[in-house]
């Protein structure tokens, strides 16, 4: 690891000259659904027109969310971590909370997240999520909240008993950025229960659905690399281009399409069996016919199912790029294939080390360190929560 000493700064300049170090960043919301982004009722009634319940089966239409989510600035092509424990009734895709008609104190998310760093350009960036061993107490938080009257506490997610004994997972999802374009991810999931845990684990990609309703719009698509010593997922659009999702790994992956399950949502037949809680119902419920055999669509995700003991981590690798796969064979005196991870490690030290480095110079010396961490996360937030805003008058005006 060599020092990097304001290469933040550098890249912010190179910003300013056209350089698009910020093309990519955290530019998904945690919760789209019950939004009055996506609220296209007569009525304007957000939160019934479009609830949590159907969000994993209902195609967004003016946005996409995600946990730890990651796009490009127009939301096209997004990156974001799904996770089961086993136990849950669904696939926890996106944040759970309360409608404004639910909680006693109105609308509030029920769940733990930190945004724990993050450079300006996003070139580092890290964030956690804990998520309960046990099944997640949906109904208990709805209810109770309903019941309880403004004068009263809310009742929390960590009031329900889902995290008694240390019973939970933390999940540290990290980007880290070798060029505006090539962007490294790491997962780390760390078992912090008495007693050995499975998680599964899907990094998924997917295409905001820009097509439905729109004759003239072109359809995005994935595929999965064929026949290469890399294992992962092409991704082709007409306005973006060609990319690349490497996994580190012999890990299954499922395909399906970003379109809503009319049978579930609406009560009338599907176009394709292949809709947006495809994956879902194979992980959860082990349906037959649900995910895309010939391995393509506009949503998808490889299938990490993990085995922890108790205080064990373990690590994913990905790699979002715009390199193309190396295409030559290799024979008895090749050279060896060129790992898309060779330089994986190498590219989070450094970002990490210019992550200190940027904010040693913004904390003032007479802070202490735990201040320090308070400048430093509380910034992290800040550009955490930047996010992309659909607001598109064509459709109405036509």
């Amino acid at each position: 690891m060599t020092s990097k000493k304001d290469s933040e700064s550098r890249r912010l300049t190179e910003t300013r000259q056209g350089v698009p170090w910020r093309k990519w960043g955290p530019y998904l919301s945690e919760r789209q659904w019950g939004t009055v982004r996506e609220d296209y009722s007569d009525g304007g009634d957000a939160w019934s027109y479009f609830r949590h319940d159907q969000a994993r089966a209902r195609a967004y239409r003016w946005g996409e969310d995600g946990l730890a989510g990651f796009s490009d600035d127009k939301q096209r092509l997004c990156f974001a971590v799904a996770l089961w424990n086993g136990k849950d009734p669904i696939l926890k895709e996106r944040l759970f909370g309360l409608t404004n008609a639910e909680g006693n104190h109105g609308e509030d998310v029920k769940e733990y997240y930190f945004y724990i760093d993050s450079t300006p350009t996003h070139s580092y960036m890290k964030w956690l999520y804990k998520y309960p061993q046990r099944e997640y107490p949906y109904l208990d938080l709805v209810e109770t909240n309903r019941r309880r009257s403004r004068a009263e506490f809310e009742y929390e997610l960590i009031d329900t008993g889902a995290f008694e004994g240390n019973r939970y997972f933390d999940v540290f999802v990290e980007y880290a950025k070798a060029s505006p374009e090539d962007i490294f991810v790491r997962i780390t999931v760390v078992n912090r229960g008495p007693e050995a845990a499975t998680l599964d684990v899907l990094p998924t990609l997917w295409f905001r659905n820009t097509w439905a309703g729109f004759a003239s719009a072109s359809r995005p698509a994935l595929r999965r690399i064929e026949g290469l010593a890399e294992r992962g997922i092409a991704a082709s659009h007409t306005e973006l281009g060609d990319r690349f999702l490497y996994v580190d790994g012999d890990v299954p992956l499922l395909f399906t399409e970003n379109e809503t399950n009319d049978e579930r949502v609406f009560g009338r037949p599907n176009a394709s069996p292949y809709v947006k809680d495809g994956i879902h119902n194979h992980v959860v419920h082990a349906r037959k016919g649900v995910v895309n055999p010939e391995q393509k669509g506009t949503k998808a995700a490889s299938h990490h199912r993990l085995e922890l003991a108790p205080g064990e981590s373990k690590v994913l690798r990905l790699r979002l790029t715009d390199t193309a796969p190396d295409r030559r064979r290799p024979n008895a005196q090749a050279l060896r294939w060129r790992d898309p991870f060779d330089d994986f490690d190498s590219t989070f030290a450094d970002r990490v080390q210019e992550a200190d480095e940027l904010y040693a110079k913004l904390t003032p010396p007479s802070a202490t360190e735990d201040q320090a961490r308070v400048l430093r996360q509380a910034l992290a937030g800040m550009m955490w929560s930047k996010q992309f805003y659909d607001f598109d008058v064509r459709p109405v005006a036509g």
